[in-house]
């Protein structure tokens, strides 16, 4: 993590919610320029990233069914840390 971050900055990047892109983009998925021209197209259209990537035929419906889910145990991980430091910090201020 660059050291010239702020604290805020610095929680911010360690809390942050991936996009759908960002783990397709990491599981081999789609291409930087696929997410690209998705991106473009949902900026024109306010469609959501998945129905565009359904509707091109690029995954298959399971396919992105899986992405979603793990988007979502990645989500529920980064809460779980949260909220075990939360109760840890807690905890230790009633000592």
């Amino acid at each position: 993590m660059p050291e010239n971050l702020s604290e805020d900055q610095k929680w911010e990047l360690l809390t942050r919610s991936e996009k759908l892109g960002e783990v397709l983009l990491k599981q081999g998925k789609l291409t930087l320029g696929q997410l690209e021209e998705l991106i473009k197209e949902q900026e024109r259209t306010e469609s959501p990233i998945g129905e565009l990537i359904l509707s091109k035929g690029w995954m298959t419906r399971q396919e992105l069914l899986a992405a979603l889910d793990l988007q979502h145990k990645t989500d529920q991980a980064i809460i779980d840390s949260l909220t075990e430091m939360i109760q840890r910090n807690t905890g230790d201020d009633n000592k």
